[in-house]
């Protein structure tokens, strides 16, 4: 069923959304379920990438004999990571905004949105530096940048914005709702901390069920893009954000 509530942005930034986080996360471990096999596969090929790049960049790492060690082309090989990582994150994230609007989906999705690389990657670094940045001050502002970026390369993908508008509706979005956003995550954390219990078993199930929320988060929230959305397009282009 495809979103058909053009308002739907503009509600949420007007915060006139009835946010029902048990309801919500119900509906997305149903559609885990659903469609588990193609979020899974698209899973395994983000895993297997990470892996990849994993092996790839130790030969360049050199532990001393005091315990430091020595990243050479550390700065090139994260860039390069990214730009490979960006784009199959970001289909991943799709996947779940698809299926939230029933679409159908297949493991090759996760490879759909390569064409937007420069942008993603962008998007992506930008991201990280903020969040790196936030670290570094006080801590809090870097978990306030990884939480609410959260829909910046979805905005990207699906609403063809540019890396900062996407960012900054982004965090508009989860200004508007950032205690309920912040609750959801902080259910996943707690499942992501099962992951070690379970010698990584619990991946199959969490990591489909992450995207699947995702996705469906952003379409409650967001939505597609219709012709009632235009005046949130002037809005994405304002540099002030809604509390």
């Amino acid at each position: 069923m495809r979103d058909v509530n053009p308002d739907r942005l503009n509600s949420t930034l007007a915060k006139q959304y009835v946010f029902d986080i048990k309801g919500l996360l119900r509906r997305a471990a149903g559609l885990t379920k659903a469609n588990f096999s193609s979020l899974l596969q698209g899973s395994v090929v983000l895993f297997l990438t990470f892996v990849v790049l994993g092996v790839f960049a130790q030969q360049y790492i050199t532990i001393n004999d005091d315990g430091t060690y020595v990243f050479e082309h550390q700065s090139i090989i994260e860039i390069v990571a990214i730009c490979i990582v960006a784009p199959l994150l970001t289909g991943l994230y799709m996947m779940g905004v698809f299926v939230a609007r029933g679409v159908k989906t297949s493991v090759f999705t996760v490879f759909q949105f390569f064409p937007l690389l420069l942008l993603l990657a962008l998007t992506q670094l930008v991201n990280s530096i903020l969040v790196q940045l936030g670290v570094v001050l006080l801590i809090l502002p870097g978990v306030y940048f990884y939480l609410a970026s959260s829909f910046s390369l979805m905005l990207v993908a699906d609403r063809k914005l540019t890396p900062i508008s996407a960012i900054i509706l982004s965090c508009r979005v989860f200004n508007a709702y950032w205690a309920q956003i912040a609750s959801i995550f902080g259910v996943f954390f707690l499942l992501f901390a099962t992951v070690p219990l379970t010698f990584g078993f619990s991946l199959i199930w969490v990591l489909p069920f992450y995207f699947s929320t995702m996705g469906l988060l952003y379409q409650e929230l967001i939505g597609e893009q219709g012709v009632g959305t235009e005046a949130s397009e002037n809005d994405v282009n304002e540099s002030s954000f809604d509390a």
